[in-house]
């Protein structure tokens, strides 16, 4: 009986000190990251605003290889959207949907994560023939009190831990189609 007492009252202070968090924590996050690339702009771009290329330089896929992979709409088209299912914790099921197109520089998203949420993405490709620079952008708004719950989770170290492998990925797939040694 004790060790219900003990439990139930360990549980009482979570519940309150995420509370009590939620309470001075924000309740939106923006993260960005960004990257160097040698390669023209035109074979970034083709990398960001193809979801099919996405699985060239997906950070998730490799922690999943077997994650389902499906598609819809058409490629590089507002409305094209990618699916995918994975049994993996850190992968799960989700959602990405182009929802604007702003010339050849900035692809925007819509990501929805299976019952963990809703963000917003981006990437903007900006450079030349020879070298661009890659931004990827993520904005998530999360409600009280999940606000104190993303804020521990998604601290600015686990993104930027997340950008800095996924761009060298994008970064990686880019110059070898560039033919950079």
């Amino acid at each position: 009986m004790k060790i219900l007492k003990i439990s139930g009252l360990i549980i009482l202070g979570v519940i309150v000190l995420i509370c009590v968090a939620g309470a001075f924590m924000p309740k939106e996050f923006h993260f960005e990251g960004k990257q160097n690339i040698k390669s023209s702009k035109d074979i970034a771009w083709s990398n960001v605003v193809d979801l099919r290329n996405h699985d060239k330089w997906s950070q998730w896929r490799l922690l999943d290889p077997n994650m389902q992979i499906g598609y819809s709409g058409d490629d590089g088209q507002v409305g094209s959207k990618m699916m995918w299912v994975s049994e993996h914790a850190e992968v799960g099921n989700g959602t990405q949907t182009v929802t604007g197109i702003e010339g050849k520089e900035r692809v925007n998203f819509d990501v929805e994560f299976e019952g963990k949420g809703k963000a917003k993405s981006y990437l903007v490709v900006n450079g030349d023939s020879s070298q661009c620079k890659v931004t990827w952008g993520l904005d998530i708004q999360a409600p009280y009190p999940m606000n104190a719950i993303m804020g521990m989770m998604m601290n600015k170290q686990v993104m930027d831990d997340m950008f800095i492998k996924g761009l060298g990925l994008l970064k990686d797939v880019c110059e070898k189609e560039a033919g950079v040694k």
